[in-house]
C-alpha cells in the first residue's frame, strides 16, 4: 500500500480488507502470530486495526514497535515545536496591554461563568 498517495475509495476498501481485524479473527486463527512474525523480519510500516465485533468503539492498533517509536518521536518533535512557537508568541506579547474585558472573553468563548468563579474561589481557599 502506498502511504504517501491521496487515499481513494479503492485504497480505503483495500486497507479495510487487509488490515482491519476482529478480535475473534485474531484469537481463532494464527493471524496475530503472522503479524508479529512479519514485524520480526524487517522494519514495517504496516498497521492493523483490531476491533471488537460487538462494540465497534472498542478498537486498537497493532504496529511494529520501531515504527510506533518513530511516530512517537515525530509527535514529540511537533509538541516541542508548538511549545517553542507559543513561548515566542508569549515573549512577543508580554508587554502588550490587555484591554479586553473578562466578560467579553467569557461571552465570546461561551465559557461557564459560574464554574470559573467556583474554580477561582477554590484556588483562593488553597
Amino acid at each position: 500500500m502506498n502511504y504517501y498517495s491521496k487515499d481513494t475509495d479503492a485504497d480505503t476498501i483495500q486497507f479495510v480488507k487487509e488490515s482491519v481485524l476482529s478480535v475473534s479473527e485474531l484469537t481463532r486463527t494464527k493471524k496475530l502470530t503472522e503479524i508479529l512474525n512479519s514485524y520480526a523480519e524487517s522494519h514495517s510500516r504496516d498497521v492493523y486495526i483490531v476491533q471488537n465485533s460487538k462494540n465497534k468503539q472498542a478498537r486498537a492498533a497493532i504496529a511494529d514497535l520501531d515504527y510506533f517509536q518513530e511516530l512517537l518521536s515525530y509527535k514529540e518533535a511537533v509538541d516541542a515545536a508548538t511549545d517553542e512557537i507559543m513561548y515566542e508568541i508569549v515573549l512577543e506579547r508580554k508587554d502588550d496591554v490587555a484591554d479586553i474585558k473578562l466578560e467579553q472573553i467569557i461571552e465570546e468563548l461561551n465559557l461557564d461563568e459560574e464554574r470559573i468563579l467556583k474554580l477561582a474561589e477554590s484556588i483562593e481557599e488553597e
